[in-house]
């Protein structure tokens, strides 16, 4: 795909063969314009954070749902991880998910502001 995009303004040239100039160069030029705009929509695609998967999950808030210590289980966007933290956490508690290995969060308890 993206080889294709990039060819366009190459295959406009082509206008300046099949057109007088007063009417291929506009055109040529809006091939060139529509070509760039999709360079940057394209480029800004590929420099965004990803928000899905297991990086999606940095940051975000969770709700313990069973614990053994300072391991348990967390549910966070309807499903179901496993979490280790560094405190102990009660079942209800919300947590703030701060770093992912495996299968297994590590989470910390979310700071209530008053």
């Amino acid at each position: 795909m993206w080889h294709l995009i990039l060819l366009m303004p190459l295959v406009g040239i082509l206008v300046f063969w099949i057109w007088p100039l007063y009417i291929s160069l506009p055109v040529y030029l809006a091939i060139v314009a529509l070509s760039v705009s999709v360079y940057i929509i394209l480029l800004e695609a590929m420099h965004t954070t990803v928000t899905t998967g297991r990086e999606g999950l940095l940051y975000e808030t969770g709700k313990v749902t069973d614990v053994h210590g300072k391991k348990g289980q967390v549910s966070i966007h309807g499903e179901i991880w496993n979490f280790e933290a560094d405190t102990g956490l009660h079942k209800g508690d919300t947590v703030d998910i701060t770093g992912i290995e495996g299968l297994t969060l590590f989470v910390r308890k979310k700071n209530r502001r008053k």
